[in-house]
């Protein structure tokens, strides 16, 4: 059987160099990793689980904010000069933007990002300290293009929408971002001589930043005093944590080897799961099989082969791989029992933080809405804490807009369809 492939990566773990890229939600861990990913998982929910009962506020556990794009700036550690770049700046042939004439050369092609990328240029420098090279997600700009920036709300409260959500501020809070030119959260930092061996930290050191009426800025760290953690709550967590605990323990071994052909960061069980989170449908081998058999009618429809020959190893493969899931049938449904357990349980938690906004109002499509969700720090890796059923469902159906992209529109849409792995298939 051949792997599968898939360009559709919402969920990931940092890649080997260090470079935060993007944030895996608690459940997937076992795909990502099968039973070293299943104890990471459930040893991030418990310390986020003790960290709300404790009470507190650190950078352990931090709320995500939905803006767009993520920056990473500061002063580069080989040449002292202040930058600002987008992710970009840790490919293979980075894009570091140190004048406005490097954004034109480097964004030229995506005008709304070359746009925010000048008022980043302009403004980040204004606050940020002598050394060091941060991320931050971008909230809004003075250059942000109509109908995107900021608009006056009712009651002196003012409204931003960097992405999904809508944040409104009010109160003093409302009139720093309205003073301001540019909003950032800072949620990262990096560590080294050099770009390319530079280390992401989930717990920046802010203290030597400086405050300007020019650039709004919010601490991601959540302060969990905010919240009332029921009895009745934590018992609903623990309860899903033993089954799923419960599941790993009886199936461990035998089960993760029998997912494993579909598991890991390209597997179609990621792609699966993304696509129940659009259709609100439950995860089971059933649905499994379903999702396998649509990637292969789609890869004929969009992709035929050429000679009956290729199609024909096409079509022994696809075969291959629905006779291996039926055959392992009580495995899959197993492992998406436990994989629903546990975004059971991180919902608990979820549903706890959601009482504590941070100061500022969530809106989706002018319905009121909750916070994007929580990044629990542990053992070095970031996790992602999200009600996937109303933020990560609406994300995932949403059309991004071009000027947040580093590729034209249609380019992305390329980019997110499915691709499976045919190398010795002549076509």
């Amino acid at each position: 059987m051949q792997s599968f492939k898939s360009f559709l990566t919402e969920a990931a773990k940092p890649d080997e160099s260090g470079k935060l890229k993007h944030i895996t939600h608690a459940e997937d861990w076992p795909i990502l990793n099968g039973s070293k990913g299943f104890k990471h998982a459930v040893d991030t929910l418990n310390q986020t689980h003790n960290h709300i009962k404790s009470g507190g506020k650190s950078s352990a556990l931090t709320m995500k904010y939905d803006g767009s794009p993520a920056l990473v700036f500061g002063h580069h550690p080989e040449t002292g000069k202040f930058f600002v770049a987008t992710k970009s700046a840790f490919n293979k042939n980075p894009k570091i933007n140190y004048t406005d004439a490097d954004i034109e050369k480097n964004h030229g092609h995506a005008p709304g990002l070359a746009k925010k990328l000048h008022s980043a240029l302009k403004h980040l420098k204004k606050i940020a300290p002598e050394t060091g090279v941060y991320q931050g997600d971008l909230m809004f700009s003075d250059n942000d293009d109509e109908g995107e920036g900021r608009k006056e709300s009712k009651g002196g409260k003012i409204s931003f929408k960097p992405n999904t959500i809508t944040y409104t501020a009010g109160g003093d809070e409302a009139e720093k971002v309205r003073k301001a030119k540019l909003g950032v959260v800072i949620h990262q930092q990096y560590h080294g001589d050099t770009v390319e061996n530079m280390k992401a930290d989930p717990h920046p050191d802010t203290h030597n930043f400086k405050q300007h009426p020019d650039v709004w800025t919010k601490s991601p760290e959540y302060d969990t005093r905010q919240v009332h953690y029921s009895e009745e709550a934590q018992k609903e967590y623990q309860k899903h944590i033993d089954a799923a605990q419960a599941l790993h323990t009886k199936h461990g071994k035998e089960m993760y080897g029998a997912i494993k052909p579909h598991a890991g960061e390209h597997g179609l069980l990621s792609t699966y799961i993304n696509s129940t989170v659009r259709s609100g449908e439950k995860p089971s081998a059933e649905g499994f099989t379903k999702h396998v058999q649509s990637v292969y009618d789609k890869l004929n429809k969009t992709k035929p082969y050429k000679t009956p020959a290729s199609q024909g190893r096409r079509d022994a493969e696809m075969k291959s791989n629905l006779d291996w899931v039926k055959k392992h049938k009580n495995h899959y449904d197993n492992f998406f029992k436990m994989h629903g357990h546990l975004q059971a349980a991180k919902q608990v938690l979820v549903d706890t933080l959601d009482q504590h906004e941070g100061g500022l109002e969530h809106h989706i499509d002018g319905k009121r809405s909750k916070p994007e969700g929580y990044v629990s720090n542990h053992a070095g890796q970031p996790t992602k804490l999200v009600n996937r059923a109303e933020f990560a469902r609406a994300n995932l159906l949403k059309v991004r807009k071009p000027a947040s992209e580093e590729k034209p529109k249609e380019k992305e849409t390329k980019k997110k369809s499915i691709k499976v792995d045919y190398e010795n298939d002549p076509q």
